[in-house]
């Protein structure tokens, strides 16, 4: 796979994550205690961490860590 058609899979990942729930980003129920909530953010941030990610996926991590830190702000704000 050359360079130009992973950052076209990248790309179209990316924009489907962003038409996402927050809830579905982070992949808890909308009903979760938020307990719940931020160990399943925890773990999304782990995942998707650049330092841990492949050389190559350091921008796609970064991008994701974004949309997870969007969606984490918007669950707080829902949830209090």
């Amino acid at each position: 796979m050359n360079w130009k058609n992973l950052e076209n899979k990248y790309t179209s990942q990316l924009n489907k994550l962003k038409e996402k729930d927050p809830y579905e980003i982070l992949e808890v129920s909308k009903e979760a205690n938020f307990d719940e909530i931020k160990i399943a953010y925890k773990n999304k941030v782990k995942q998707y961490h650049p330092d841990i990610a492949d050389h190559f996926m350091v921008n796609y991590s970064q991008e994701v860590l974004k949309i997870i830190n969007e969606a984490m702000a918007k669950i707080k704000e829902d949830k209090q």
